[in-house]
């Protein structure tokens, strides 16, 4: 317990990155939200000391929150919700270049750049025992630029 309390309170002095039980947790960020839009695709990078799964997402900003995949289907993109995404040992997952991302819908209300949001994300190890870390997220301007990234919209 003592863990989890550590990484929500590291999470509040750095934006960007948290910790706990071995997971680290960088480079999270959302875009501001357009008017009328009431999802949020969040990207970040997740390494995990042990093998692990990533098997929720959650924010007090939002209804529900899932784990995406993306994939072309010939000329179609097609999207799905995963029940979990594996995170091996040592090795940094992103979630947003490779397709996986997170999505946080039903936003509660829109996301202003230069803001903060925060999410808990739920982490299952090989011994059966699970872990929150506590993470905020930095709100990007909703303009995007080739420098950038690309974005892509539900």
């Amino acid at each position: 317990m003592k863990k989890i309390l550590v990484a929500g309170l590291l999470a509040m002095l750095a934006a960007t990155q948290a910790y706990a039980d071995e997971v680290k947790v960088s480079k999270a960020w959302t875009r501001a939200t357009a008017p009328g839009q009431d999802s949020a695709s969040v990207q970040l990078t997740i390494t995990s000391k042990k093998d692990a799964t990533l098997i929720g997402v959650a924010s007090g900003s939002a209804q529900s929150g899932e784990i995406h995949s993306m994939v072309m289907e010939g000329d179609v993109m097609k999207m799905r919700a995963l029940d979990a995404l594996p995170l091996p040992a040592k090795t940094p997952v992103s979630l947003g270049e490779d397709g996986n991302h997170l999505m946080l819908i039903g936003l509660r209300k829109p996301l202003k750049a230069g803001h903060k949001l925060p999410f808990a994300l739920t982490v299952k190890f090989a011994d059966g025992h699970t872990s929150v870390i506590r993470v905020l997220a930095v709100i990007k301007p909703l303009e995007t630029t080739a420098a950038e990234g690309h974005e892509h919209h539900h």
